[in-house]
């Protein structure tokens, strides 16, 4: 049986009011079904929520969830976590038995896409792709917002932003992302976050940043940082514990969804390792001084990832994506505790329980992505019991045409 340890409790009139809230929101069933029950002093909840690749009509008619903490690991949350922790944590899992698993290569599938617009600078460089939608509503925005754009429908490539400085280009791309959300062009604006991003003219050179929410109407190049944390178990298959996080119900992205230990964007001048070292303050309280000792950067992966209904808007924007990776093996009696909002909580879950919820599409795409090179560096996953290890190896290192730091190498913090 999972423990959970928080400072509060909240009475079942509170947790059925915010559960139909957010149930509202995400439009999850109309006909929310709730158990409250104690255990010991926490209490959990069972709500009908969606399943990830099931049509909108069956997504009303076919899912169920229920709290993972109550079958599996060690839980950790907080208090300002309670009204969300136990309440859509099972969001895409179909109730019937015969609901196909997904196999290491499907995992790189969802989260690896293998076609658009290409977005190019003056010298030829790709920028981005960009669907044939959002190319549109750009040449449908008057020119004093976006400025001069070209658009060659025989070759399918766009042309613009190409001012003479990275301020002047940053405030013509931030002049478009706020007259598109002002006018409701995209639902994706509706997650603002106030983030730049940066797009790169070279390997060095940021030709302009972007508003982290608006980066894929451009198909651009998006950079970040994940870190796995484990613990040493010798009791444990393969010897080890992973640390899995679950994003917060009310997030705009993948709410409710299973997550690395620490992830985030890498903002437009952030070096990876300060911002890991960041995140992992934020997410889960792991101290600085920790984090520099024993962190451990492993290696990039690189991946084209087209989205679906579950980043918070428009389906089949392009995301193509470069991550630095972490390791951090932790201290046996190190308790995480999410402080920003984006956490539920923590599971300390065995390699065989990461792989069933990776199996029934329990995480966050990118985030399984992370798991299974984690699985391939550490030797759990291998050519001898991996029927599809090559062409997995292929899609966590993909080949990308955008100009950027990927190209140039990695950190080597």
């Amino acid at each position: 049986m999972s423990r959970c340890w928080h400072s509060c409790s909240h009475s079942s009139l509170r947790l059925q009011a915010t559960s139909e809230s957010i149930g509202k929101k995400f439009g999850l069933l109309p006909q929310i079904e709730f158990l409250i029950r104690e255990r010991g002093s926490h209490q959990t909840l069972k709500q009908n929520h969606t399943r990830r690749h099931t049509s909108a009509t069956q997504q009303k008619n076919n899912c169920k969830s229920d709290n993972l903490g109550d079958h599996l690991g060690r839980t950790y949350s907080s208090a300002a976590a309670l009204p969300t922790i136990h309440q859509v944590l099972r969001k895409f899992r179909d109730q019937s038995a015969d609901m196909p698993r997904l196999s290491n290569l499907d995992l790189m599938k969802e989260a690896d896409a293998e076609t658009l617009y290409t977005l190019v600078w003056k010298d030829g460089s790709v920028l981005g792709y960009m669907l044939d939608s959002v190319v549109k509503q750009l040449l449908a925005t008057p020119e004093e917002v976006r400025g001069p754009v070209v658009v060659d429908d025989a070759k399918r490539t766009v042309r613009a932003f190409e001012l003479p400085t990275e301020a002047e280009r940053t405030a013509r791309v931030a002049a478009l992302m706020a007259y598109w959300r002002e006018n409701r062009t995209f639902d994706i604006l509706r997650g603002w976050r106030d983030e730049l991003w940066p797009v790169y003219g070279s390997d060095t050179e940021v030709l302009y940043s972007v508003e982290r929410s608006g980066t894929g109407l451009g198909g651009f190049m998006r950079y970040g940082v994940d870190m796995t944390g484990y613990v040493k178990d010798e009791t444990a298959p393969h010897g080890m514990k992973i640390l899995v996080a679950q994003r917060a119900a009310n997030k705009s992205t993948y709410p409710g969804m299973l997550d690395n230990s620490v992830a985030g964007g890498l903002m437009t001048g952030e070096d990876p390792f300060e911002c890991i070292i960041r995140e992992a303050d934020e997410e889960a309280s792991v101290p600085e001084a920790l984090m520099r000792e024993r962190a451990k950067f492993t290696g990039m992966v690189t991946y084209i990832y087209i989205t679906d209904e579950r980043t918070g808007g428009e389906a089949g924007q392009i995301y193509p994506e470069t991550q630095w990776v972490y390791d951090i093996e932790l201290p046996a009696d190190f308790s995480p505790m999410p402080k920003d909002g984006e956490v539920a909580g923590f599971y300390m879950w065995t390699v065989d329980e990461v792989k069933e919820k990776l199996a029934e599409g329990r995480f966050k795409p990118n985030c399984a992505l992370i798991l299974v090179d984690f699985f391939i560096r550490h030797k759990i996953l291998t050519p001898e019991n991996e029927p599809d290890y090559d062409e997995i190896l292929r899609r966590l290192r993909r080949k990308l045409p955008f100009p950027g730091p990927h190209q140039a190498g990695p950190s080597t913090v």
